[in-house]
């Protein structure tokens, strides 16, 4: 059941029109996965080309055993952040001075645990596990996950250092203490890409916003020669594919990053089914299970080839499927094309402004803040707001993986107290009859 299949046979027929669509459609959602995956790999606190180094193989794999049509695999901003959330954690816990180096090992790690989770919850058939996930509790998560993000990423805009947290306030009070630093090309820069992000929207949308914004970038740099004037790039790239790693590190670690992987895979499995199953024309052609596995094998392959953990992400996928994508052979030509980046045109890459990265990380999860679910949950569905709190305010002042548990736990006492209600009143209109 479990076995690879090649990706145009998820077609009932498949016609030269549909391999061209599937190429045209690739080609698209690569030129807005490149740079996504480097601003979300600065999300999670690792440099650039881990982020590429996850969009490769990884989207091979779920190309090959994934059930959804035009998912587009890779890097996403909420399972950045947790991973951000995940290394921070477990250093401070065993090692406070911990490079950059064996943080990018801490990562890849965390992604194949995710990867085996997902796959041994496949094999169990425990895709109904998504069920625990209420829209409630996915609404506040996101939103929560969201403002988080983009707090994080002023410093990108600012140009100026600032403390990475998944605690706002915490976040807020060093932004104020030190908003007064500000470096006023990098903002300038930061402030033009998102401007150039919001209009493309507002009047292009089906134009490669992040395309755009990183060639703007880039010759930005080059013609202003913003590099020695003080605004951040991207820099040196290291050149050629990604190498086969085995991530390992000692028991203590794994045992300290077992709680975060639970959290980011059942969240992971969450995204890519919520995606699918709005996307795919017909969505019974889904099959949890083996989506559990494909997903899974993913995130295996982004370990093994240093990358970090992966999952679908909606406005690629549905950049994938406005442009035409009818399998997953649209995904295998994106996946072809981060290659080609990876070991021709990484030259490209290196002046590239941080700042740029950073507007496009910020444009994209203002869309996750559902403010309308608020408004609904706080004036016509009452009974919704102890969950809706209970996740919100610990994601935002506690931590992400507390306030997903948190309003799990909060749901699940809310179910049995009212399930015990209408028992006790079905009992008592018996003692009445």
């Amino acid at each position: 059941m479990f076995l690879p299949r090649l990706p145009w046979t998820a077609a009932a027929s498949y016609s030269g029109g549909d391999f061209r669509d599937d190429v045209f459609a690739g080609l698209t959602t690569a030129v807005m996965l490149i740079p996504q995956a480097m601003a979300y790999a600065l999300l999670a606190g690792l440099p650039v080309e881990v982020g590429l180094y996850a969009s490769t193989i990884p989207v091979f794999i779920y190309a090959f055993w994934g059930t959804g049509r035009v998912l587009a695999v890779g890097p996403v901003a909420v399972d950045s952040i947790l991973c951000a959330a995940a290394i921070a954690a477990v250093s401070a816990e065993i090692s406070p001075d911990m490079t950059s180096g064996e943080q990018v090992k801490m990562a890849a790690l965390l992604a194949f645990m995710v990867g085996v989770l997902l796959v041994l919850m496949g094999v169990l058939r425990l895709g109904k596990v998504v069920s625990l996930l209420t829209p409630t509790i996915i609404s506040a998560f996101t939103s929560a996950a969201a403002i988080i993000i983009g707090i994080n990423q002023v410093k990108l805009i600012l140009g100026v250092d600032i403390l990475k947290s998944s605690n706002v306030y915490l976040v807020l009070l060093d932004v104020m203490r030190k908003f007064g630093q500000t470096h006023t090309l990098t903002l300038m820069v930061g402030g033009m890409a998102i401007a150039i992000l919001i209009l493309l929207k507002r009047f292009a949308p089906k134009v490669p916003r992040a395309f755009v914004v990183v060639i703007f970038g880039i010759g930005a740099a080059l013609m202003s020669d913003l590099g020695t004037r003080g605004v951040e790039l991207v820099g040196n790239i290291p050149s050629g594919l990604p190498s086969l790693t085995v991530p390992w590190m000692d028991w203590g670690i794994v045992l300290a990053l077992l709680p975060h992987a639970v959290v980011i895979a059942v969240v992971a499995f969450m995204e890519a089914f919520s995606i699918n199953s709005t996307l795919q024309e017909d969505p019974s052609e889904l099959e949890p299970s083996r989506e559990l596995v494909a997903l899974g094998g993913a995130n295996i392959a982004a370990g093994l080839f240093n990358g970090y953990s992966v999952t679908g992400g909606f406005s690629r996928s549905a950049v994938n499927s406005d442009a035409g994508a009818k399998t997953q052979l649209a995904s295998v030509v994106t996946g072809l094309m981060v290659l080609l980046t990876l070991g021709l045109l990484y030259d490209l890459l290196v002046d590239i402004p941080k700042a740029v990265l950073g507007a496009i990380i910020l444009t994209a999860v203002v869309g996750l803040i559902n403010i309308q679910y608020a408004k609904e949950v706080f004036l016509r569905q009452r009974a919704e707001l102890p969950v809706y709190a209970a996740t919100l305010l610990p994601t935002l002042f506690v931590g992400i993986k507390e306030g997903l548990v948190a309003g799990v736990i909060v749901n699940w006492i809310r179910t049995r107290t009212s399930l015990l209600g209408d028992v006790r009143e079905g009992a008592q209109s018996i003692d009445d009859g």
